[in-house]
């Protein structure tokens, strides 16, 4: 049960970002189908559906929101949800939040760890390099750091097995940036 309060807790940290807390069930199919395309359009209304039924989002008026006893955590990059498991999850108990609570502790000190661009210092791992190249290309682009990914994931797709920092160095040259620099960040 542990493993699908995370994968859920990724899926609600994805669909409702701080900046956007609700969402019309519109909105919602259309980022997961469109934008995301994690599901078809059919699917997105039954993993909706799926996820109100069982009080993992809540609906108020038009809008919807994640339940506030779930806490979201962020995915890693390139996480996708996979439909069978979502579809398979159990409803939202006390249970399953509280049986959680260790994977919280574990979550922040990961956090804390993606979160090095901000202490200032040097990426080490390929990961936290990615991490550093998504947030330089949105602040010099204009473009969110959810479109960054969203752009660059679309570019994996089409080119198959490459990573995803090659496909954000690519947008980024897409946008006009100075690949100088896009190459300093990748060598540090």
């Amino acid at each position: 049960m542990n493993d699908d309060y995370n994968e859920m807790s990724k899926l609600l940290f994805a669909s409702f970002p701080p900046q956007f807390p609700k969402t019309s069930r519109s909105d919602l199919m259309r980022l997961w189908s469109l934008e995301m395309q994690w599901f078809n359009p059919n699917d997105a209304n039954l993993v909706v559906s799926h996820l109100l039924d069982n009080n993992w989002i809540m609906e108020s008026e038009e809008y919807l929101y994640p339940n506030s006893n779930v806490k979201l955590s962020s995915p890693m990059l390139g996480w996708r949800p996979i439909l069978r498991e979502i579809l398979n999850s159990p409803p939202c108990t006390l249970d399953s939040i509280v049986l959680n609570q260790e994977s919280e502790e574990n979550a922040a000190k990961i956090e804390n760890k993606v979160n090095f661009n901000k202490a200032g210092k040097d990426p080490k791992s390929i990961e936290d390099k990615t991490t550093f190249l998504i947030n330089y290309v949105s602040r010099k682009s204009g473009l969110t750091n959810r479109e960054v990914v969203r752009r660059s994931q679309r570019k994996r797709k089409a080119l198959g097995p490459v990573t995803l920092w090659l496909c954000v160095a690519l947008l980024a040259r897409e946008q006009g940036l100075d690949m100088d620099k896009i190459i300093k960040i990748l060598e540090k």
